[in-house]
């Protein structure tokens, strides 16, 4: 099950459950931090945070080539609070959704953001293997899934990642890091000329029952057999424990 889709599944609840809970969500008022992609993804993604986390844009065009395929994104997504703007900044369409596992996790009195998402990269797999600089902020390296995934951590930002799957890589890295330096004005205004449709709520937890069947149905297909066995679906923290816990058995 560990393709790209369900790895980027698990670090949505990781990085979730790392600022989850807290008044502040970072420990710095506001940031600009400007990502470029490099391997079969190549192009930039840039992130604004401000109000300690609770105020964040992100900004992406990016370009991918595998397997003789080619796909772009060009994409624009504020979240405010616990609602989240998506749309394409070519089509000037998008969703607007609610995270509720989040609102659940900030009433739920005895959740340890931190030792959970420790305990989960620590399921999947990862470890923490010292410390590195980029661009002047010392890093937490984990690295996991067969030496395949590496993520350098800072304050609960990812500044670096490198994935290896399948033959292809991508390096993401943070080429530049402004903290408290302000963040340019309106960068957290909804387009009024954006047709947004109503996208319901979203869940990581859902997102990683999405990663997980479609995982499942890549190893059916790599292994040329067509039976498959499906994992129970992940509806709850207690269901995502007792997850973590068989894979780390296995």
């Amino acid at each position: 099950m560990k393709t790209i889709l369900f790895l980027i599944s698990i670090l949505a609840v990781i990085q979730l459950s790392a600022q989850t809970k807290k008044e502040k969500l970072y420990p710095f008022k506001s940031a600009v931090i400007e990502y470029t992609y490099e391997g079969n993804t190549t192009g930039t993604q840039n992130l604004y945070i401000d109000n300690y986390g609770w105020l964040q844009c992100k900004t992406e065009q990016t370009a991918a080539k595998a397997f003789g395929q080619r796909s772009e994104v060009n994409s624009a997504e504020i979240t405010k609070d616990f609602d989240i703007y998506h749309w394409d900044l070519k089509t000037k369409t998008g969703t607007k959704m609610r995270n509720t596992l989040a609102q659940d996790l900030m009433n739920d009195p005895n959740f340890d953001p931190e030792e959970f998402g420790k305990s989960t990269m620590e399921s999947l797999g990862f470890e923490k293997k010292g410390t590195e600089t980029i661009n002047g902020k010392v890093c937490e390296v984990w690295k996991g899934l067969a030496g395949s995934s590496t993520i350098w951590m800072w304050n609960s930002l990812a500044l670096k990642s490198e994935i290896k799957m399948l033959g292809t890589k991508t390096i993401w890295t943070a080429t530049t890091i402004k903290i408290d330096e302000g963040v340019p004005a309106g960068k957290f205004n909804i387009p009024s000329d954006v047709n947004f449709s109503d996208g319901g709520t979203t869940d990581p937890l859902e997102m990683m029952n999405k990663g997980m069947k479609q995982a499942e149905q890549e190893e059916g297909e790599n292994s040329g057999k067509n039976e498959q066995t499906e994992e129970a679906p992940i509806n709850s923290l207690k269901d995502l424990k007792g997850f973590l816990k068989k894979i780390k058995t296995e």
